[in-house]
């Protein structure tokens, strides 16, 4: 007898819930092995020890097991300063030992949810609520990320920040296609250290690729109404990138994901294509449960392509808190009284940096030409030298004021436009001896 398709979902989502839950029972027994084949035997819910490789890094983690599946344990502890569940791949297991309660709980960081959340849960930092300077700053995100989106301007809004004491409102305004996947890690770091201090939250116009990470470091996602989010792809060059640097590419983004109270196969399937994604809903709690099949009654990726979010489904499933397309309207999501932005400083050194992106892009360019021209002709060759010096001696400045852009745009390396310059200054330098000695 063939069950009907949607009974045969509800089996299989209560088979899934009730698999869940038999890994995070306390006192079942959990066997876990390591990369050099011992295993670690012990209870679910114990306080353990955890050293891991993590882009080739050692690192190390106390938490509590919540979580054994077959390629993957997931541990809740201090993430990031707030109390979260990290995921660690089972070949990135190094070494396993049992922690001390009282050292797991000096590592955690019991905090308050914060309410208006649609999905998922999400905790702010610990602050003074009498603190009558709270406010929200604004810092607008917009082009490519490394070029014109830099963590130096993130961190310099979570500094300014600081000044009006812990617990402000940090609007990251996103709208890009993506970039740089070193710039993108720098950002995550930076937006990890401001949330020890600050309630950090993305609102996305477009974030795509490099900006999806950025919108998924933040503790909160809201969308404008045609916002748009995912598309996480990694290229070297025009080309894909080799296929292991894209797993390990997904890992870490998985790991993300975790680490801000989302499903890892939202992750995935950003990433890459291969991956599929689909949830059930409750209809009354709203509660959602995550496949990384099709066997959900709501389908986000179909293995085709790549996850994008719109507005719509983002909502639905949890993965957006709100829909705010005025301040006004993100204001009542953020459940505040009213848009109380304390300064307009995010918004002027937005400004600023993409001032200096705009002329990089017309000085860089007129100096090679200039440059060309000074190595061609007849004239005089300590005039030519002298020339070629002005000129490369501009250069190292753009070079050290916009050095990603330089380098992708123009192929513009500092270091070896600096050992350039200094060969034409020996140079020089050489000319001037010779026709003294002539004299």
């Amino acid at each position: 007898m063939k069950l009907p398709a949607n009974t045969l979902r509800f089996l299989l989502s209560v088979f899934v819930v009730l698999l869940m839950a038999t890994t995070s029972f306390a006192g079942d027994r959990a066997e876990i092995r390591l990369t050099d084949g011992s295993r670690w035997r012990g209870e679910m819910d114990s306080f353990i020890n955890i050293t891991y490789s993590q882009l080739g890094v050692e690192q190390q983690f106390i938490g509590r097991l919540v979580q054994v599946e077959d390629l993957y344990i997931v541990v809740e502890g201090d993430v990031a300063g707030k109390t979260g569940k990290k995921l660690i791949y089972k070949g990135d297991l190094l070494a396993i030992t049992n922690a001390d309660e009282q050292q797991t709980q000096a590592a955690l960081t019991v905090q308050e949810p914060r309410g208006g959340g649609s999905g998922h849960s999400t905790s702010q930092p610990a602050y003074n609520s009498s603190n009558s300077d709270l406010g929200v700053f604004i810092l607008p995100l917009d082009g490519p990320v490394g070029e014109s989106i830099r963590h130096t301007e993130i961190q310099m809004i979570g500094e300014h920040a600081d000044k009006y004491g812990p617990g402000q409102i940090i609007v990251l305004v996103v709208n890009t296609n993506g970039g740089l996947v070193l710039e993108s890690e720098k950002i995550v770091d930076t937006v990890r250290d401001i949330k020890k201090r600050h309630r950090v939250i993305a609102w996305i116009k477009k974030a795509i690729s490099a900006g999806a990470m950025t919108a998924m470091c933040c503790e909160e996602i809201y969308f404008t109404s045609e916002g748009t989010c995912g598309s996480v792809t990694t290229l070297m060059g025009n080309r894909s990138a080799p296929q292991e640097v894209q797993d390990e590419n997904t890992k870490y983004f998985a790991e993300l994901a975790i680490e801000n109270g989302h499903s890892p196969h939202i992750a995935r399937s950003m990433k890459q294509n291969k991956y599929m994604c689909s949830y059930d809903k409750d209809p009354e709690t709203g509660e959602v449960t995550w496949f990384d099949d099709l066997s959900g009654e709501f389908i986000l990726s179909d293995g085709s392509s790549n996850l994008t979010f719109n507005s719509t489904n983002a909502l639905h499933c949890g993965f957006s808190n709100g829909t705010a397309d005025t301040p006004e309207e993100l204001a009542k999501l953020l459940q505040l009284p009213e848009w109380n932005e304390k300064s307009d400083y995010g918004r002027r050194i937005a400004a600023d940096w993409q001032r200096t992106v705009d002329q990089a892009k017309t000085e860089i360019p007129r100096l090679l030409t200039r440059l060309s021209y000074w190595k061609q002709g007849s004239r005089d060759p300590m005039e030519i030298l002298g020339g070629q010096i002005q000129i490369m001696t501009e250069l190292v400045k753009w070079t050290e004021r916009a050095e990603v852009l330089a380098a992708i745009n123009f192929g513009l390396d500092k270091a070896s436009v600096e050992r350039e310059l200094e060969e034409l200054r020996k140079e020089m330098a050489d000319m001037r001896r010779a026709q003294r000695n002539n004299r």
